[in-house]
């Protein structure tokens, strides 16, 4: 009952806090891991005991970290590495609790990483004060009147008070962009920039001034919508994460860092670069602009493609070989790397790792072999290598498909 309880507040604050997510947009391949809802993985963290252990936002045990401070903000196999590196701490913590650790499929060590990485996403509650420093020094009340006080260039932001979350004063800000840049040109108000949370204090000083106790939400993004967006409203004819678009503007998937709310802020930013290779503007509703921020949002949560030959040397430095076998390795006391089933995708091997991860430490302890640790990269790297040689073991000598036996 405690961690249903808990699990209610987690959802209240994502919710709150008025952000969005999606899942791996990068790589046409790996679209399969996009999630429609990244707050799925929340059911999974209470469910499967991470709850116990980890606090989010002060909800959660305290025998783990905090976790919703950014700390798992990587991609996804540097995520199952982490995890993998603090394995051994978390069998002994379930040993205690005279609990069996959680095992996973495949879709629920996904759903449970992009929760983990979608955690990172959330700015702090917006600050009032900060807001009504920020109103004035960007001279929003030369056009824009709040409470009775104001300019009369643009509508009135009262209505906005109602809002809760900064994701439709991000909406209206694209959307009116355009217009407001030729006016602020035409009566001399220099077009200001937006920092890192200047939009969510913005609101709350919005909401404070307007005395609107109304609050409405947006729903949480969802990143397979966000993919669809942004062939739709003709982002990737200019950008491109991969193979996607143009070179018209920079590669967001390397080029766009940073929270969700960070990421609105950067649109509105580069608005006048990217008005003025548009014909038209496409409009974003606030529930398309949460879809499409998630998807930006999570093109940074996949993993670069693993370099096979840096994997074969990470197989070999964290002696995999020693109880695995591979062509040419000899390893006795772990299964076949090459013809194991259930290992033909990343988030498969890292979920069967995982699975594996008690049985693996006794091993480990009977042969005298040290817990091997990954740093940044090598997980990425050691899964392309295994990868390529399942590929390579399957494929027959002449290069031709081997025909069924007949029975």
């Amino acid at each position: 009952m405690k961690l249903r309880l808990a699990l209610l507040a987690l959802a209240f604050v994502v919710s709150f806090a008025g952000q969005d997510a999606s899942l791996l947009g990068a790589e046409p391949s790996a679209s399969y891991l996009l999630p429609g809802n990244p707050l799925d993985g929340s059911r999974l963290f209470s469910e499967k005991g991470c709850l116990g252990c980890h606090s989010v936002y002060g909800v959660g045990g305290v025998a783990g970290p905090e976790l919703g401070q950014g700390i798992l903000k990587r991609p996804l196999l540097d995520i199952a590495g982490v995890m993998w590196n603090h394995s051994p701490g978390m069998v002994h913590l379930f040993q205690e609790m005279r609990t069996a650790l959680p095992q996973f499929k495949p879709a629920e060590m996904a759903s449970l990483l992009s929760f983990l990485y979608y955690l990172g996403s959330l700015d702090p509650p917006g600050d009032a004060a900060a807001g009504a420093r920020l109103f004035r020094e960007k001279q929003c009340q030369t056009c824009h009147s709040l409470g009775g006080k104001g300019g009369k260039h643009g509508p009135k932001l009262d209505s906005y008070g109602r809002y809760a979350t900064p994701l439709y004063l991000t909406a209206g800000l694209w959307n009116h962009g355009k217009a407001m840049a030729g006016v602020m040109e035409a009566i001399r108000v220099p077009r200001p920039a937006f920092g890192k949370n200047d939009i969510a204090d913005l609101l709350a000083y919005i909401r404070t001034t307007a005395g609107s106790v109304e609050r409405v939400y947006v729903r949480p993004g969802n990143p397979q919508v966000g993919e669809k967006l942004f062939v739709q409203k003709r982002c990737a004819q200019c950008h491109r994460p991969n193979a996607q678009g143009t070179r018209i503007g920079p590669d967001l998937r390397t080029k766009l860092k940073g929270s969700l709310i960070g990421i609105a802020g950067a649109m509105w930013n580069h608005g006048p670069k990217m008005w003025a290779k548009m014909d038209n503007v496409p409009s974003l509703a606030p529930e398309e602009m949460s879809d499409l921020i998630s998807y930006l949002y999570f093109l940074q949560f996949i993993d670069p493609t693993g370099n096979v030959a840096r994997g074969r040397v990470v197989y070999q430095e964290k002696r995999c070989g020693g109880c695995h076998t591979l062509p040419g390795v000899s390893g006795t006391v772990g299964p076949d790397l090459a013809s194991a089933e259930k290992l033909q995708t990343p988030v498969e091997v890292v979920t069967e790792m995982w699975n594996h991860v008690g049985t693996m430490e006794r091993k480990m302890l009977e042969e005298s072999v040290e817990w091997p640790v990954f740093k940044g990269g090598e997980m990425a790297d050691l899964i392309s290598y295994l990868l390529s040689v399942r590929k390579s073991s399957a494929a027959p000598a002449d290069g031709k498909k081997s025909e069924p036996k007949e029975k």
